[in-house]
């Protein structure tokens, strides 16, 4: 209000500003190809709040506010305590997630919250692509994937995997392509890797159980898993999960050895998304 009174020597009245919102705490998980779960822990402290979420690397910032997916509740009428977000920046090292909250009629944001994380990769002989809820729970919302690949550099470069168009599930030497359901032979799994977007692998019918698309890298041809660094994925519109997870593993049981690589927004159907 001092400020205020400064301008053309105007009075004003004193006070004003109000109260700060109470601040936030916050889980960060995820990571992997930057792709991170913002979760509000005392959100149920707040009256209808608004999240301001900013991602930074030193003194870059990577994510802003607008490219952050702020979920909304069961409801639909107010925000939820989750956010997603993916970091596609290439600078390097430890990421930095700022949170601010206000609530609904308060004139002051509060302090921030922050939490870090880094970019990690994946690699297993399994890699395992599941339609999941925005907290990571399976789903029996359908996935149909057009085209997927995997590739061993940021940014999809690097080599992709498949190498080839395949023209069945094992049409390629050391890769075999599976999935838990598929509707029929025409859309069987290996449609998801025939380098085209003009068929799919289509999980009509499914359930939460068997919601899921894999590839599997044999041992005999690759002793190491290569590491997958980026993907490169086209949803059919089809599709009627909102989300994705990344699970991999190398004896393929998935059974609770497996690493949970996180939950990945599903941000456009029939079109290419890119991870990494």
């Amino acid at each position: 209000m001092g400020d205020i009174a400064s301008i053309n020597e105007q009075d004003v009245p004193s006070g004003g500003g109000g109260t700060a919102s109470t601040t936030p705490t916050i889980t960060v998980t995820g990571g992997t190809f930057g792709a991170v779960t913002v979760t509000v822990t005392n959100h149920s402290s707040y009256t209808n709040p608004n999240y301001e979420c900013v991602v930074t690397a030193g003194a870059t910032t990577t994510v802003a506010d607008a490219d952050v997916d702020h979920a909304l509740d069961s409801a639909k009428d107010s925000l939820s305590d989750t956010m997603t977000l993916n970091d596609l920046n290439t600078a390097t090292g430890t990421r930095t997630v700022s949170v601010k909250a206000q609530e609904f009629g308060g004139n002051v944001q509060s302090a921030a919250a922050t939490a870090t994380f880094d970019k990690t990769f994946v690699q297993n002989h399994y890699i395992r692509i599941r339609g999941v809820t925005s907290a990571g729970a399976d789903t029996s919302a359908r996935l149909a994937i057009d085209n997927i690949d995997f590739y061993t550099g940021s940014t999809q470069t690097g080599t992709a995997y498949p190498t080839t168009a395949l023209t069945s599930d094992t049409s390629e030497t050391g890769i075999v392509v599976s999935a838990g359901h598929f509707y029929s032979a025409s859309y069987a799994p290996w449609k998801a890797v025939d380098s085209t977007t003009n068929s799919m692998w289509w999980a009509l019918g499914t359930s939460a159980a068997n919601n899921w698309w894999q590839i599997q890298f044999e041992t005999a041809t690759y002793p190491t898993a290569p590491e997958i660094k980026s993907i490169r994925v086209w949803f059919d519109g089809q599709t009627d999960a909102g989300y994705f997870s990344i699970k991999g593993s190398d004896t393929g049981s998935f059974s609770g050895e497996e690493t949970d690589y996180g939950v990945f927004k599903i941000p456009a159907e029939n079109t290419y998304s890119y991870f990494g």
